[in-house]
């Protein structure tokens, strides 16, 4: 992939998040890992699980940690990982006093959850103020892996600080993150850790043009997991901190190819098979389009009759289509087979769903 932003929310369990607003708009439009779980208790292992495949020995959210001794750690982290393959990163953290501080707390921001900062074999120039994202998205100098962490208001940490207040800020932040990655990019929202309620099931959503849409994957996974499949997917082998856990690749999520490799599709008219199917709902797919041209696409019966005009405009690049199991009317569908029928510019392309009840 060519760009992937991994956005940390603080101390929630997946049921508390993923009914708010934003969220709930964000797992339509991407993959939501329901069965997806944080390692430990508290903040601090996490993120370094995150950010180097180990905890580095540490079990509590000291700052620096009482086995960290500077300049820092040099074990293996995607910070060093990904510059000894010619690849960039940066990380963005709301509050950041200044580019590689290494202030352990101040005003809303605090080191913990900015593990980067204990490493010494990378480049701490990276190390960045969040408001220097829309610098580098204005203009289009995102690196390959961007770790952005929100202040811990915005992050739902703080007390008077709950999920609705992280579900506005990833409103007003998050959709520029999902325009600028694009078409072989992702944005991932997870937390860190639960609040204690429910084992450490945590939410993790992921969102982008190669990224199923309104797809929900039940597979059990981790910020191991998380951590080898980011690697994987910026082509880069996972490190030993991965390497050495039972990680499972996160494989099921993406419409076509490796996930190390930008899709041909991108590059000629496809048209990715629905998600999910069979479905009780909705099903999505997703239409690759090289230059814009008019799209008409319609779901059909097996007699061929029109069952639901889904578009018929002009449209380029990645579209999603989604059909909610209506007619045109209203009227919900009954079960059987229909069929997905994309006419492209001169291509016509077809895709079978079966409807259940």
């Amino acid at each position: 992939m060519d760009h992937v932003i991994v956005v940390i929310m603080e101390n929630k369990s997946y049921t508390q998040v993923r009914t708010q607003p934003y969220m709930a708009s964000l797992i339509a439009r991407g993959s939501e890992l329901a069965n997806y779980f944080a390692i430990t208790h508290p903040s601090q292992p996490n993120y370094l699980i995150l950010w180097s495949g180990s905890t580095q020995g540490v079990t509590n959210d000291v700052c620096p940690p009482a086995n960290w001794v500077a300049p820092g750690y040099t074990t293996e982290n995607f910070g060093h990982a990904l510059e000894a393959a010619g690849k960039t990163w940066k990380s963005y953290a709301e509050d950041l006093p200044e580019p590689a501080s290494t202030v352990c707390s101040q005003g809303l921001y605090l080191r913990r959850h900015c593990p980067w900062t204990y490493f010494a074999n990378l480049n701490k120039y990276n190390e960045r103020p969040y408001s220097d994202l829309a610098f580098d998205i204005h203009f289009q100098t995102l690196p390959d892996l961007a770790f952005v962490i929100p202040n811990n208001c915005d992050n739902t940490h703080n007390s008077g600080c709950g999920v609705s207040v992280g579900d506005t800020w990833l409103a007003n932040n998050v959709p520029a993150m999902l325009d600028a990655v694009g078409p072989n990019g992702c944005v991932i929202v997870t937390w860190d850790e639960d609040d204690n309620s429910s084992g450490n099931h945590v939410e993790c959503v992921w969102a982008g043009p190669r990224i199923k849409s309104n797809y929900q994957e039940t597979t059990g996974y981790n910020h191991y997991d998380l951590g080898a499949t980011i690697s994987t997917a910026l082509g880069i082998t996972p490190f030993a901190g991965f390497g050495a856990q039972t990680t499972n690749l996160i494989s099921n999520i993406w419409f076509e190819g490796d996930l190390a490799v930008p899709p041909g599709s991108a590059r000629a008219v496809s048209l990715s098979a629905p998600a999910p199917n069979p479905s009780r709902g909705g099903v999505s797919a997703r239409l690759w389009l090289p230059a814009a041209m008019p799209v008409a696409a319609r779901i059909h019966d097996v007699s061929g009759r029109t069952v639901r005009t889904i578009t018929d405009g002009t449209h380029d690049g990645a579209v999603d289509l989604y059909w909610d199991g209506l007619h045109d009317d209203g009227s919900p569908a009954g079960p059987g087979i229909y069929f997905l029928t994309v006419r492209a510019g001169a291509q016509t392309l077809e895709r079978k769903a079966v409807v259940l009840r």
